[in-house]
């Protein structure tokens, strides 16, 4: 793997773990009560763009590879 795939992995684990406990968080509160909901709100929407994104190019990426893939 090239250094750009691992800093995508990476990213992606990231943005997944930052997606994942403030979802959870998300959805746990009834409604937005204080200044700490708004800024988990603001993670959970902030890294679901990046997630998509680098989900998105990393699945080109190995849908590339397996094509170009010969039979030997």
């Amino acid at each position: 793997m090239d250094k750009d795939t691992i800093r995508q992995v990476f990213l992606l684990a990231i943005s997944s773990i930052a997606l994942y406990f403030s979802g959870l968080h998300l959805m746990s509160i009834g409604k937005i009560k204080s200044l700490e909901d708004g800024l988990i709100v603001m993670i959970f929407f902030f890294s679901v763009f990046p997630f998509l994104s680098l989900l998105t190019m990393l699945t080109i990426k190995l849908l590339k590879s397996f094509l170009g893939a010969k039979n030997y």
